[in-house]
């Protein structure tokens, strides 16, 4: 194999690592995107169970 084509090899080998890189960079935002979300559904749904909790209560005062 000539030095032009081991280059050549080469920097398409670079060019290949790079798009998987960028790929799993992608990944990881996506990753932590999806965390992120998670964290928010699960702060809503305490949030909606609290108020669930003081509607209840304020119904069972009214009951009463």
């Amino acid at each position: 194999m000539k030095i032009h084509e081991k280059i050549s090899k080469l920097k398409t080998v670079i060019e290949e690592i790079k798009n998987i890189s960028e790929k799993l960079d992608n990944y990881n935002d996506l990753k932590i995107k999806i965390k992120e979300s998670n964290n928010e559904i699960l702060r809503l749904k305490k949030g909606i169970n609290e108020s669930i909790n003081e509607l209840e209560e304020f119904l069972e005062e009214e009951d009463a």
